[in-house]
């Protein structure tokens, strides 16, 4: 009895041993792989920069009324996709559009009155060329009447000259010498008057180039009606500016999409008095997405622009998003606080502070992100590294 036990008790120690081996070896394991993975995650986290407090960002366009005005018809709910010029909503137009055809009829008017200016001045420069010819036909027939008396002038000068020596030469009886000098007078009268017919005619040519003072001119000169003109066509200038105000006035009071893009939030009805500059909805560009992340000042020198970025989605942890550092900031997010800390009590807790980042969205099913959603962002931080 006592060998059978002598033999049980020698033979534990031989079967417990490679169990103890197999538990040892276990966990010389586990503990190796802790040391690994430790040793992975401590060196994966000094090649990267990953941080949490970043969400997608994009440029909001808030749309506004340039004008005040009763909502006629609003025709977009939130999240539609516009393009840019599409119809957001129209103003209640009906005075301003009876203004419209008021400018246009007048308009209208000026253009047919600068017509008919333009045809008095064609029929005034008619008037004046047919008058300067009248008189420049009654110049020439005075000037020729005027030719004929200087002519018979000297004949009549010649005949009392000679009368005059054969009556001095007793020849020649006095009653027939005062007859050629009678004569002689009367040729230089006519002399003078057909001079001064032809100063008239002369004065009449004059006048008639200026259009005055002559039978033929039924209009004014043709300066004058062009100076009328020149008023006449600033005043349609003016009303066409004023067409053109009013066209432009209409316009503003349909509201259209100034971009391509989402809409976020709607702030007004249909029905709402607007006014002017009052928001009416909020919107985004799908295409014109980022990241902004927060990174802490202790790991800002490490970044650089152009470093690879993943970018992980709370709202799709299953899609892969790749992005690239863009912009770092060079001031801290505290300086933009509405209420900054001046810490009047003389107390000092250094705290942390965080500067943003910029990271642009590269690759990715970009379309399922909106602004707001947060997200987790992994910098590789290793060309940095390699540049120092």
């Amino acid at each position: 009895m006592s060998s059978e036990q002598t033999k049980v008790s020698s033979a534990k120690p031989t079967g417990s041993t490679p169990r103890r081996l197999a538990r040892l070896l276990l966990v010389a394991v586990l503990l190796l792989g802790c040391v690994w993975w430790f040793a992975s995650w401590f060196y994966y986290r000094q090649i990267h920069v990953i941080e949490d407090n970043a969400s997608i960002t994009t440029n909001l366009v808030t749309v506004s009324s340039r004008l005040p005005g009763l909502i006629q018809e609003f025709v977009v709910t939130e999240g539609d996709q516009l393009d840019e010029g599409s119809l957001i909503a129209r103003l209640y137009s009906a005075p301003d559009e009876l203004e419209l055809d008021k400018r246009q009829s007048r308009v209208a008017r000026m253009q047919a009155q600068v017509a008919f200016e333009e045809q008095q001045i064609a029929l005034s420069v008619s008037q004046l060329e047919g008058g300067v010819q009248v008189s420049e036909g009654e110049l020439a027939t005075d000037l020729a009447a005027l030719r004929v008396a200087e002519t018979d002038l000297e004949d009549a000068e010649r005949t009392w000259k000679r009368s005059q020596r054969l009556f001095e030469s007793g020849t020649l009886p006095g009653q027939e010498r005062d007859r050629d000098y009678f004569a002689y007078q009367s040729a230089l009268a006519r002399v003078e008057q057909a001079r001064q017919q032809v100063l008239v005619r002369r004065t009449a040519l004059a006048n008639a180039r200026l259009g005055v003072a002559t039978s033929q001119m039924t209009l004014p000169n043709p300066e004058m009606l062009r100076a009328r003109l020149d008023v006449t066509l600033q005043d349609l200038e003016e009303a066409r500016a004023d067409l053109k105000q009013q066209r432009q006035y209409l316009d503003d009071m349909i509201i259209r999409s100034p971009r391509n893009g989402v809409v976020n939030r709607i702030f007004v009805e249909a029905g709402e008095y607007l006014s002017a500059g009052q928001p009416i909805l909020m919107m985004h560009t799908a295409d014109d997405l980022w990241v902004e992340a927060k990174i802490k000042e202790t790991r800002i020198g490490e970044l650089r622009a152009g470093q690879p970025v993943r970018v992980r989605v709370d709202a799709y942890p299953e899609e892969e998003f790749t992005g690239t550092v863009q912009v770092i900031g060079r001031a801290a997010t505290s300086q933009f606080a509405l209420l900054p800390n001046p810490n009047p009590s003389g107390n000092f807790t250094k705290i942390t502070q965080r500067l943003p980042v910029r990271i642009s969205l590269d690759d990715g099913p970009t379309e399922l992100l909106g602004p707001g959603m947060m997200v987790t962002v992994v910098i590789d931080i290793r060309e940095s590294a390699e540049r120092d």
